[in-house]
């Protein structure tokens, strides 16, 4: 009778000891996650980064985005767009730069102008051009030097990118940007400012779709252009 007492004990620790090591075989450490890496630029940080989160207001927001066959967003701007017939009239003094910034992402580069201050969205327009000059402000001259690339947006805002006419802090940031070689955005330069109106030209590879948002949070500018 002891020996069957001894015999069960020794097979329920057996089976214990079995549990115990099936139980650490499915217990895991998680790898690594990895940060995205940064892209060096000759005058700016221009970065490769996840596609944000879709908490942004959009300059025209429809119910469903509608997407191309690889899973990337289509952008149906090819002309000229602007947020009103009338943007020009629609200055904001209570919003300057801060900086100036272009990343890459799956499906688009993204080029980013960042202010600061108290009001909403100034009026904007985007003008693609089949070259990479085109008109700046005030003078009617030719933009010189070219921008990179073949082909460029004209955008113009209606906000000053330096804060000093406003009696408020210069500007800060970059005044171009290179971005060594994004599929799309080769260049973005801070042109000048003409009457409250700032201009920039963005240098692109060739002319390709794109679209304009307005976020907050900071608020900014964003002009993405497919891949």
């Amino acid at each position: 009778m002891g020996t069957m007492r001894r015999s069960a004990g020794a097979a329920i620790a057996a089976v214990a000891t079995l549990i115990a090591a099936v139980v650490a075989g499915c217990t895991a450490t998680p790898g690594p996650v990895e940060s995205p890496s940064a892209t060096a630029s000759a005058t700016a940080s221009a970065s490769t980064s996840p596609a944000p989160a879709a908490s942004a207001t959009s300059s025209a927001s429809p119910s469903t985005t509608p997407t191309t066959a690889d899973g990337c967003p289509a952008f149906d701007a090819t002309a000229a767009s602007a947020s009103s017939d009338d943007w020009a009239g629609d200055l904001s003094d209570g919003l300057w730069g801060v900086t100036m910034r272009v990343g890459t992402h799956e499906c688009y580069d993204r080029w980013v102008f960042e202010l600061t201050g108290d009001g909403g969205m100034p009026g904007w327009s985007v003008t693609p051009h089949a070259a990479s000059v085109f008109a700046v402000d005030g003078s009617g001259e030719d933009l010189s030097p070219a921008l990179a690339g073949d082909a460029s947006l004209e955008v113009g805002f209606g906000a000053w990118y330096d804060g000093t006419p406003l009696d408020r802090a210069p500007y800060g940031g970059p005044m171009r940007v290179l971005t060594g070689g994004f599929v799309a955005i080769q260049e973005a330069r801070i042109v000048g400012a003409f009457e409250g109106i700032t201009q920039v030209g963005i240098g692109l590879d060739e002319l390709r779709p794109y679209r304009v948002m307005w976020l907050e949070g900071p608020p900014r500018l964003v002009v993405d252009v497919a891949k």
